[in-house]
């Protein structure tokens, strides 16, 4: 008999994504138990980062985040799911699921708050990282240039501003991280001056401010710079964010001049 014939049976699964939403909102999920003991049986070390292509109901990340409680870890998962659309007949969709990956965010958020409550009691529970970020496939949010033989000057009025219209600042932020090499899932801090962002990313090593520039938000860039004591950080800036060609000759050329970053990008 296998170790793993009673915790391989997706009944149980199904009775724990049940417990969790007080629905049957997914159909034959793997049970926790069963990720739990091959997590084990690999091994893993309590800081290693577990992969998960077929993420279906999210369970290894439930897993994960449960063997953390247990041992004190800081193991960290990646997955991966098409978004898969629900049954338009089924609890989940009733409920609002349109898709497989919304079910997995939420049992996510449900499954790390419940660790959390069951392991109430043991030391340093409140330090368990239960906290996930979600990120979809889309193209890149940045305008190509297609330029039009027949009428060049709407073109290059249209690709005046070449962020895409229905992009974030958030999504642009994310794929400046991805264009240099930075990883995803480094810190990233909001400072807000004169009700504007400033972005700090891996404790200063990138700084992204997408917003309009004038000196004294230039000085403010610099006084975050020495705060967090970063060595060379690399400074990125929309190129529309300058008022003038002249002003940004002036503030570049003020940054240069402070000897603190690495690289001074515009997009």
């Amino acid at each position: 008999q296998s170790l793993l014939d009673n915790a391989s049976s997706t009944s149980n699964g199904t009775k724990e994504i049940k417990n969790l939403f007080d629905l049957k909102i997914f159909d034959r999920p793997k049970p926790t138990k069963l990720i739990n003991i091959l997590l084990k049986i690999a091994n893993t070390s309590t800081s290693d980062l577990i992969l998960d292509f077929f993420s279906g109901s999210a369970t290894t990340a439930h897993a994960v985040m449960e063997l953390n409680a247990e041992d004190g870890g800081e193991r960290q998962f990646i997955l991966v799911q098409l978004p898969e659309p629900t049954d338009e007949k089924s609890e989940a969709y009733k409920a609002g699921y349109k898709n497989i990956c919304e079910i997995g965010k939420e049992r996510i958020r449900r499954a790390g708050e419940k660790i959390k409550e069951d392991y109430k009691d043991k030391e340093l529970i409140d330090n368990l990282d239960i906290g996930f970020k979600v990120f979809k496939l889309d193209s890149t949010n940045f305008k190509e240039w297609d330029a039009s033989p027949d009428n060049l000057e709407k073109s290059l009025l249209d690709y005046e501003e070449f962020i895409k219209e229905d992009r974030s600042e958030e999504d642009l932020l994310y794929e400046v991280l991805l264009k240099y090499g930075i990883d995803l899932t480094a810190p990233i801090e909001e400072k807000e001056v004169n009700g504007k962002k400033i972005y700090i990313v891996g404790f200063g090593k990138l700084i992204i401010y997408f917003d309009e520039i004038d000196t004294q938000i230039a000085k403010e860039i610099v006084n975050l710079v020495k705060e967090y004591g970063s060595d060379f950080s690399v400074l990125v800036l929309k190129d529309d964010s300058f008022v003038s060609s002249r002003d940004k000759v002036n503030i570049v050329e003020f940054f240069k001049q402070m000897n603190l970053f690495e690289k001074i990008i515009t997009l």
